[in-house]
């Protein structure tokens, strides 16, 4: 993949980000967030701080880029040439040939990676180095020490021997003057000249020389550009062919050939001299600075460095030079310079630092506290194990520091910054340790799970295949919001390449699962039958929002069918009818699909003719067979639940009887007709459905629901034993209120009275076994419920003898008494 294209897709997931932090709150954006804490003080305080911090993730960024761009390039080139040994980074094409230093430095560059990731850290330090306000340019060389000369001069033929001030003033004004007669300049001249040279040191810090040297002409002192420009690389357009010719230069400057000769042939010997210079303390600080940085030389340079960056840049600086020297040392130069012995005495107190990890170690280990307070910063940190190549270790380290230090405060802009920084080097294919990559993209995306939903499959999606179910699933399960939020979330992962059949089931498991190990015991507690129009738990709207994952694709229809079985059927055994009622009520209009009603019609009508279904393998018949008995189970549930929001209509309807009905008159009235109609339709309904759809069909029984316990054994002996259960809650009930429809509706629709004592006959008939549910011994009813059927059935009786009495009045009374006529059931 082209490093334009990574750009592009990594800037796409950053873009995103930006715009929820810029775009969702209007102007208000992350920066403003942070400014509206208390952690930085006082509001400019806290402005200051602000931008400060946000220039440094800046700066880090353009560091990551340089560096891993340039290591990208560098991996690229020895994937296609091969890997070249350390010695061969300072071969010429011929082993003979003549070329020069400058030539040989952009060799050194294109072939020495680490020099080449030094001279890109010192580049960076150099143009994120603060803003500083350099001196005015003054024109007139010394101006008030050439006046102080003159005046001196004139007080000597005069007789006077000046003021003390005149006689601590240099008497010539050549560069030297003050190291050799230990005297100053004049005041005004010294203020500008250390403000000057401060300037100088500042421009060279910066990398900015060409500056320096301008400044230097402005400000009539030539001679001194000329001692800053002694550090070119000395190069010939003679010996510079056009297939040699490099790019960029070491210093990003002079990269064009020149017409003629350039450069300094003796570079070793202008840098002894700048060491010199930096070395003698008769010298202003700064001018001792600039020289000694000018050189590569340590001591003086980090006397005057302040910051971080001053020192990284100081040592590092050092090290390019260092490199640089030796290197020029193994080319084949056209000019070899003599041992320059007079500058033997200018040693440096400073060992020579090879591994620039050791620069950051003596950083942290700093006299300064200050300084070793900045350099133990969390951003300095990062900053270091980039410029180190040692990000990966960093990676780990800061994995592994979650979970006991969690993400608070700063470190969730670190964290930001660090899994924004893992997924740029591993689409740039460096290596990463994986477990702590999955590590802190799935604490990014708990945290963008708090306010910023909509990107969490963005980051979801770069974890590895089998992670990334599980943590987008755990997203969806604690996910709170209407369906259709919940849903669009859900469709988001699908357009970034994630598994949505495996998240959603997953997602189902993880809600249904939650309350689990809390469920009721069925065979100890009391049950309790549940009101349709009684509210559900929050517990069971979260288990019902769980089936809502598999239920919003046709493609997961058929597993979510099981799903729903199995939780209506633990609603149902807690007598949770309003639950089971919300559940079957949630799902979509096309859950039922037709191949299931072909299926199960198939498998009701299979005997042993060669129907199709015959005809099919075993395994394909078994798994038709599975898929209609819990297509069965779901219709009969749903039944159940339908029947008992018949009743409870019924039974408002019911309450809505017009008064004092006894009266002949009041019971012709239209209201009690309106009222007679809606009851008779109330009835039918309500009759059919506990009857037609209930008891008729031997409701949930193995026969009825195609079952047959040779798959799963575990699985099939619970499933069995809770539909057994069921069967001994809810047939009885039904029975019960069948009755209770029929016989409370005696006087609006007589013919019903013995329709309710012909239940009997429903109750005994052995195909259906109502009876063995009705003498079944539960928890609930110790010694069945027969007994009480039974009683329903000696009040029918008693009834329809008394309805017959009253309408032959002049025959012998058939009953003993009122009492028993009217009693209920015990």
């Amino acid at each position: 993949m082209a490093l334009t294209e990574i750009a592009s897709d990594f800037a796409s997931v950053v873009e995103a980000q930006a715009q929820v932090n810029l775009g969702a709150e209007g102007d208000k954006s992350v920066c403003d967030e942070l400014a509206a804490s208390d952690a930085f003080g006082t509001e400019a305080e806290r402005q200051r701080n602000k931008a400060q911090y946000w220039k440094s993730v800046s700066d880090t960024w353009n560091l990551l880029e340089r560096l891993y761009m340039l290591r990208h390039q560098a991996q690229s080139d020895t994937a296609q040439n091969g890997a070249s040994t350390p010695n061969s980074m300072f071969e010429t094409d011929s082993p003979s040939a003549l070329t020069t230093d400058f030539i040989s430095v952009q060799n050194m560059m294109g072939t020495d990676a680490l020099l080449a990731e030094y001279v890109e850290v010192r580049r960076w330090l150099e143009d994120t180095a603060p803003e500083f306000q350099p001196v005015e340019t003054r024109k007139g060389y010394l101006f008030y020490t050439r006046r102080s000369i003159r005046d001196r001069k004139l007080f000597a033929k005069e007789g006077d021997s000046g003021s003390a001030d005149t006689s601590r003033t240099v008497t010539e004004i050549d560069p030297d003057a003050t190291s050799r007669q230990k005297k100053k300049l004049a005041f005004e001249d010294a203020e500008y000249n250390t403000g000057l040279l401060r300037t100088l040191y500042e421009y060279v810090r910066r990398g900015r020389v060409d500056n320096a040297m301008d400044l230097c002409v402005e400000s009539d002192e030539p001679w001194r550009a000329a001692s800053i420009k002694g550090g070119l690389f000395w190069r010939d357009p003679k010996l510079e062919t056009d297939d040699n010719m490099p790019v960029d230069g070491v210093d990003g400057k002079d990269a064009l050939a020149p017409s003629h000769p350039a450069g300094n042939i003796n570079r070793v010997l202008w840098k002894h001299a700048c060491a010199a210079l930096a070395h003698d303390e008769n010298n202003e600080l700064f001018e001792r600075a600039l020289y000694a940085a000018l050189s590569g030389r340590l001591d003086e340079v980090l006397m005057v460095c302040e910051s971080w960056e001053d020192f990284v840049w100081a040592y590092v600086n050092s090290m390019i030079e260092t490199r640089i020297e030796r290197g020029l040392k193994d080319t084949n130069q056209l000019y070899i310079p003599e041992q320059a012995t007079s500058f033997d005495h200018i040693q440096s107190k400073y060992p020579q630092v090879v591994d620039i990890g050791q620069v950051f170690d003596i950083i942290a280990t700093h006299d300064s506290e200050a300084l070793q307070n900045e350099a133990n910063s969390p951003l300095r940190k990062l900053q270091a194990a980039l410029i180190t190549n040692r990000f990966a270790k960093y990676l780990q380290e800061f994995a592994d520091s979650l979970d006991a230090e969690g993400i608070t405060g700063d470190r969730e802009e670190l964290l930001q910054f660090v899994v924004h920084a893992a997924l740029y080097m591993r689409r740039l294919g460096f290596e990463l340790p994986g477990d702590a990559v999955d590590k802190v993209l799935n604490t990014y995306s708990s945290l963008l799970a708090q306010d910023h939903r909509e990107l969490v499959s963005i980051y979801v999606s770069h974890m590895p295949v089998d992670k990334q179910t599980e943590a987008y699933a755990q997203f969806l399960y604690k996910l709170d919001g209407s369906r259709a939020v919940r849903m669009q979330l859900l469709d988001q992962a699908k357009r970034h390449g994630l598994d949505t059949a495996a998240i959603s089931k997953r997602a189902t498991e993880l809600g249904l699962a939650t309350s689990a190990d809390g469920e009721m015991d069925t065979d100890n507690e009391q049950f309790i039958l549940a009101e349709p129009a009684e509210p559900i738990a929050e517990s069971e709207l979260d288990k019902i929002r769980a089936i809502e994952w598999v239920t919003s694709s046709p493609q997961l229809y058929e597993y979510a069918l099981v799903e729903i079985c199995k939780l209506a059927r633990q609603f149902l055994l807690h007598g949770r009818t309003n639950a089971a009622t919300q559940l079957f009520n949630s799902l979509p209009s096309d859950f039922v699909q037709q191949e299931w009603i072909s299926k199960a019609q198939g498998i009701a009508n299979y005997g042993g003719a060669n129907t199709e279904a015959s005809r099919r393998s075993a395994g394909s018949m078994q798994a038709d067979k599975t898929q209609a008995t819990y297509f069965q189970e779901y219709i009969h549930m749903l039944s159940l639940c339908d029947a008992f929001a018949y009743y409870a209509t019924w039974a408002e309807t019911l309450c809505k009887r017009p008064a004092n009905t006894q009266n002949q008159r009041t019971r012709l009235q239209m209201q009690w007709l309106e009222w007679k109609e809606a009851m008779a339709q109330a009835t039918d309904h309500a009759v059919k459905m506990f009857q037609d759809r209930l008891l008729d069909i031997d409701w949930l029984s193995m026969q009825s629901l195609f079952i047959a316990p040779d798959g799963d054994q575990d699985s099939s002996d619970q499933r069995l034993t809770e539909l057994e259960r069921l069967r001994d809650l809810y047939i009885p009930e039904a029975v019960f209120r069948l009755h209770s429809i029929l016989f409370d509706t005696r006087d609006a629709l007589p013919k019903n009275l013995k329709r309710s004592l012909d239940l009997a006959q429903l109750v005994a008939n052995d195909s259906l076994g109502i009876y063995r549910q009705l003498a079944r011994a539960t928890p609930e009813h110790p010694n069945g419920r027969l007994t009480a059927f039974m009683r329903l059935m000696r009040r029918s009786a008693y009834e329809i003898l008394r309805v017959q009495q009253e309408s032959q009045p002049d025959k012998p009374p058939v009953l003993a008494d009122a009492v028993t006529v009217t009693s209920g059931i015990a």
